[in-house]
């Protein structure tokens, strides 16, 4: 039988284990992505999500978002202990994480749910060539 204190340090370990954090995928986790269709994802909306374009450009013109040019070697620098990968998969899934300095938090915050894994992976790849 549960006592009450019991009851709420089951509650904890429960919300604490579906807690958006405790099981998030990685880029590991995704197919292999392909530069040349991330390169035609970038330009669309897909599933009623804004096109990546219309904040971010391919140059180092800053834009809503900053410009991507060089984000393939960026990437890399950002966060400590994040391959240039993880950070651009956890830019695209959870783009509240790491913010540029500059910049505040205005990109589209649900393409985890709106794109597949290959988009996401293709968008990756597309990304990484810039």
């Amino acid at each position: 039988m549960f006592n009450k204190l019991t009851l709420f340090g089951f509650l904890a370990l429960v919300l604490v284990a579906c807690s958006s954090d405790a099981a998030q995928t990685t880029v590991n986790d995704l197919p292999s992505g392909d530069a040349a269709r991330g390169a035609a994802l970038f330009t669309q909306a897909i599933n009623g999500t804004p096109a990546c374009e219309t904040c971010h450009n391919t140059t180092t013109v800053k834009n809503v978002g900053p410009g991507l040019e060089g984000l393939g070697t960026r990437a890399a620098d950002r966060v400590e202990g994040e391959s240039a990968g993880d950070y651009l998969y956890n830019s695209i899934t959870r783009p509240s994480r790491f913010l540029v300095s500059g910049f505040s938090n205005l990109m589209y915050n649900d393409y985890v749910n709106q794109l597949q894994p290959q988009q996401i992976a293709d968008l990756i790849a597309y990304l990484l060539t810039l």
